[in-house]
Parts: structure tokens; sequence; C-alpha cells
């Protein structure tokens, strides 16, 4: 049988990373929209994933975890995997910004 503590610590988890999702990916262009702005635009994206960055990095700034990732093969996959869902995202939500596909429109 699995002890309760390990069953509450997963719940706790599986919140949390709903709640880092939810929150910057939802929440923030809902918010903004609100308030006016297209939440497909540059600077409501770049606040998106500030958001998203900033709870994720917080965390594991303070626990030190961050300070203990000293492989720069690592990091260097981070950048390029953060690199390439920050420009799917955007260009997904502004399809006509795709450069070949200007080209051909």
């Amino acid at each position: 049988m699995i002890p309760l503590d390990v069953i509450l610590a997963g719940i706790l988890l599986f919140g949390a990373i709903c709640a880092s999702i939810v929150g910057p990916f939802v929440v923030v262009p809902e918010i903004l929209e609100r308030k006016g702005f297209n939440p497909r635009s540059g600077p409501v994206r770049a606040l998106v994933w500030i958001t998203f960055l900033l709870i994720l990095f917080i965390p594991a700034t303070l626990n030190g975890f961050v300070f203990t990732v000293g492989n720069p093969a690592d990091w260097a996959l981070f950048a390029v995997g953060m690199a390439v869902a920050i420009l799917y995202d955007y260009y997904r939500l502004n399809p006509q910004k795709i450069p070949w596909f200007r080209a051909k429109a």
C-alpha cells in the first residue's frame, strides 16, 4: 500500500504543476484581454512567458536547485527548448507573421 504522505505529495506536486501552467497561460492573457490588450500580441506573450519562468525559477533558486546544475550542456538544452517553445507559441497564435508564410501571400 502506498503511504498517505506519498499520495499527498503527489497531489500537491500535480496541483503545483497545474497552477504553474494555468496561471501564466490562461489567467494572465485573460486578465490582459479584459484590460483591452490583444492576447496574441508580442508584449502579452512576453509577459506570459516571463510569468511562467518566474514561477519556474523562483522556487528552484530558493531551494538551491538552480545552483546544482553545473553542466553547460544542460543549460544550453534548456535555452534551446525554451526558445523553441516561445517561438512556437507566438507563431501558432500569429500565423500571419511567419516569414515564409508572408512571402507566399
